[in-house]
């Protein structure tokens, strides 16, 4: 049985709009589990991010974290 010929849109072919939205889902999402704290969510949320932006044509995305020196351990923040 052969493949059905799949007709597929990429970026390139979306409205500007439609990227901008798309681009700016993969940024909540990245930013919300970022804020869980919990390895393995942020791992799973970047990938699955990149993978989707690959799949419509993109370069994909990483993310990197950085720890806020103001944050203590347990949550709080040192106001100055």
């Amino acid at each position: 049985m052969k493949p059905e010929k799949m007709k597929t849109v990429g970026l390139v072919d979306m409205h500007p709009m439609q990227v901008k939205h798309l681009m700016e889902l993969v940024g909540m999402t990245l930013n919300l589990a970022a804020n869980t704290g919990d390895d393995e969510i942020m791992d799973d949320a970047e990938h699955l991010c990149d993978e989707m932006v690959k799949l419509f044509g993109g370069v994909g995305v990483t993310m990197t974290v950085e720890d806020d020196p103001d944050i203590t351990h347990d949550g709080s923040q040192s106001v100055h």
